[in-house]
């Protein structure tokens, strides 16, 4: 491919090949990042079939391309300190567009039709009534029975560790009184909620969570925009611990994918690690994404739990500390931990 050729012959003289794969030298991006300038070959280039990724082990920065995608800003920017001239820059990503073009007159490339489904217009939704932010209901409007339910709901946050995010909400109203109210946002909007069942005591009837979404709904996507690297979750209790988006399952639609590869940011999906989560990360190979398979106790099936036995600090730089850029190590890996 044109982009993986022109990447390699942009690479400075003395990078060399280590037996993990990686070619490294000194990251070029370190000082602007305000760090020391490297001298101990901290930066590296991986390729991996039809995509490569970027990484310094020094000042962190990140970034790759895949097929379908354009040399973005942040490629650009590395590009730039090895010395590329932007119009060569320019001049690659009119030959990426004009292989599209043509893979779309071949019926191979996106169709239009699948293009126009970005177009992002989830209705505004409300709450549950009487919903208020969990931690300032008005108290002197419950009876004793409902304050004792709000004070189930605040347990529950508390034991999983989910109390430091603020968006919780409760409403006295009907099951409700039994669950704790995410709101989904976008663009700082309410578009739909979750509401996940607190007490331990269930009845067969009663649904864990009881899910209002619209279609094709990414978790936290408002949150991502000073983020370099974004962390894809199945769960939205995960993504909080992540500070990534979640999926609101294993099995991604097209558009999901779509929207959060248009944030042009590095992706790292984080499945669970059940037999469930196989299918998650089949989709991560489809799309070319990165997949992180941190070395967790074998009982640590999702974030959720990774945070509540080594906290958040730990779990989320674990994450980032065991992604897996290869396809081939992404399946063999996959089938020791997606069990």
């Amino acid at each position: 491919m044109i982009v993986l050729d022109f990447i390699r012959q942009q690479m400075p003289a003395g990078w060399k090949h280590t037996p993990s794969g990686w070619i490294s030298g000194n990251c070029p991006m370190c000082a602007s990042r305000g760090h020391s300038p490297d001298k101990r070959k901290r930066g590296g280039i991986i390729f991996s079939e039809d995509k490569f990724s970027y990484n310094c082990f020094n000042c962190n920065f990140k970034t790759g391309w895949s097929p379908g995608k354009r040399i973005n800003d942040r490629l650009a920017t590395l590009l730039k300190q090895f010395g590329t001239d932007i119009s060569d820059i320019q001049r690659i990503n009119l030959g990426i567009l004009k292989e599209q073009e043509a893979s779309d007159i071949a019926g191979q490339y996106i169709p239009k039709e699948a293009v126009e489904k970005l177009k992002i217009d989830w209705e505004l939704k409300e709450l549950p009534k009487d919903s208020y932010p969990i931690g300032s209901y008005p108290m002197d409007q419950l009876t004793t029975a409902q304050i004792t339910k709000l004070s189930t709901a605040c347990t529950y946050l508390m034991k999983r560790g989910l109390d430091f995010y603020e968006d919780w909400y409760w409403s006295p109203h009907m099951h409700f009184a039994s669950r704790v109210i995410l709101p989904f946002r976008y663009q700082n909007q309410i578009v739909g909620y979750t509401a996940r069942w607190c007490p331990d005591n269930r009845p067969d009837a009663m649904p864990k969570y009881y899910l209002q979404q619209p279609s094709n709904y990414v978790f936290n996507l408002d949150a991502q925009k000073d983020h370099d690297i974004i962390i894809v979750t199945e769960g939205q209790l995960d993504a909080i611990m992540t500070g990534g988006v979640a999926l609101s399952g294993n099995t991604p639609s097209d558009t999901q994918c779509s929207i959060i590869e248009e944030l042009e940011k590095e992706i790292i999906l984080l499945p669970d690690f059940d037999s469930a989560g196989q299918a998650t990360i089949d989709t991560a190979i489809k799309r070319g994404w990165n997949v992180a398979f941190p070395e967790w106790d074998d009982d640590i099936k999702d974030a959720n739990d990774a945070v509540m036995r080594y906290g958040r600090l730990f779990t989320v730089t674990s994450i980032l500390n065991s992604v897996e850029t290869s396809s081939t190590k992404i399946k063999i890996l996959a089938k020791t931990r997606c069990r």
